[in-house]
This record gives C-alpha cells, sequence and structure tokens, in this order.
C-alpha cells in the first residue's frame, strides 16, 4: 500500500505520527539534496533514574531493561567536516520503581515506547586510514511518547502507583564512532551513542499514597550501526 494511503487510513495515533513525521523528513531530504539519508539501529540498556522531591520516600529505581532505537537519520553538511544531524527513530524505553518498605509495597515496571527526533552536530577528523574517519556527535533528542505499558505489579495488586505517563520529554546525547566510505555515495558506520534524559517521563501517580512527587528520568547506553546513502 502506498505511504500516503497508509497514513490516511491508519487508526492508531501514535503510528500515524510517525507516518507524518517520515513524510516529512523525507521532504526535506528531497528539498535540501546535499545531505544524506541513512538508516540506524541501536540495540542497548535502559537505564533509569528515580527519586522522590523532597527525596525522603525511600523511592528508588528498579532493574535495568534491554532498549533499542530504530528509524531514518539526515545529515546536512556546514562545513566540510561538520554536519547538522536529525531524523525520526522509535525507541522502547524501560522505567521500574520500587519501595517495600511500605504497605502496599511499590514495585513496577512500565515500556514506553518513544519517538525520538535529535538535534545534533557531527563532527568528522580527517581519514585514519583510507575512507575511514572518526566521528563525534552532541546534542539533544526531542521524545514524543506513542503507546505505555505495565510490565510488572506485586502479586494480586492491580493498580500501579504512576498512572501516567508525560506526552513530550527531552535528553541529552552524545555519540562517538567510525565510519567507512564503501562508495562515493555510501557509508557504513558504528560507534557507541549515550542518552541522558533531562525531564522527568512521569505525569500523574496514585495521589492516595501519601508520597512525595516522583520523578523518573530515562537514559540509555547504545551500540550504533547503520549506513548512509
Amino acid at each position: 500500500m502506498h505511504i500516503f494511503a497508509m497514513y490516511r487510513y491508519c487508526k492508531n495515533a501514535a503510528v500515524k505520527t510517525y507516518i507524518f513525521l517520515l513524510l516529512f523528513l523525507f521532504g526535506a531530504s528531497t528539498a535540501y539534496a546535499k545531505g544524506q539519508l541513512g538508516v540506524q539501529l541501536s540495540p542497548g540498556m535502559s537505564i533509569n533514574r528515580v527519586h522522590t522531591n523532597p527525596n525522603n520516600a525511600g523511592i528508588l529505581g528498579g532493574r535495568r531493561a534491554f532498549g533499542s532505537k530504530l528509524g531514518i537519520i539526515y545529515d546536512y553538511p556546514i562545513q566540510d567536516r561538520y554536519y547538522f544531524s536529525t531524523g525520526l527513530l522509535y525507541a522502547t524505553q524501560h522505567l521500574a520503581i520500587k519501595n517495600e518498605y511500605v504497605s502496599p509495597i511499590i514495585r513496577e515496571e512500565h515500556m514506553l515506547q518513544l519517538f525520538q527526533v535529535p538535534l545534533l552536530l557531527k563532527l568528522y577528523t580527517s581519514e585514519l586510514t583510507l575512507d575511514t574517519r572518526l566521528y563525534v556527535m552532541l546534542g539533544l533528542l526531542g521524545q514524543i511518547r506513542g503507546s505505555q505499558r505495565n510490565t510488572e505489579l506485586p502479586k494480586g495488586q492491580t493498580k500501579p502507583f504512576l498512572e501516567a505517563f508525560c506526552r513530550w520529554g527531552g535528553a541529552v546525547l552524545f555519540g562517538i564512532g567510525i565510519e567507512h566510505s564503501t562508495s562515493l555515495s555510501t557509508s557504513i558506520f558504528a560507534g557507541i551513542g549515550y542518552h541522558h534524559g533531562i525531564s522527568s517521563m512521569i505525569d500523574e501517580q496514585d495521589q492516595t499514597r501519601s508520597i512525595p512527587r516522583v520523578l523518573g528520568y530515562g537514559d540509555m547506553l547504545s551500540l550504533d550501526v547503520g549506513v548512509r546513502f
């Protein structure tokens, strides 16, 4: 089915948002033909930081979990070795909290689906070897939450303490890696990326519990691999 027809008849709001942003990015790449499109896959470890405000309730972050990102990137040259990099990534982020010293205990995990738009400055070195360069990137990562799903609760408990998550969020992203040109227009890359959440993902919590506001930040350490063409 044509992608425009998919957008027209799609009933899922999150998927529809992804298709719209994908079409927008494709249009931008067509308008600015100097840039390069690419595909990126980033498996990694989802890490969360949790505390309360004031931080006196004994809330802790839970276990780490597998996370991943997949999507398209677009690099536009500013100068010979300087690029503006953006794109559209679909990501999964894990958030877990626990406090086993209250009654009833709090021990729950949530899986969030996110659409991420990086806004990065990417810098390349001179060639290390033939057609191979080192790159460093730094910038911001905007996030739009898609669906959310509770994946663990204490036995016999049906209602999670964390009731809703923020629609919007942001993170700081840093990455370093190596890119190798396989032809005049195609290159492959591999590196390590780390995004550090700067806005709490938690929107609403159970107000019947006498616990201060809980703040939860999502981080991810990932292996970034992909191809630019």
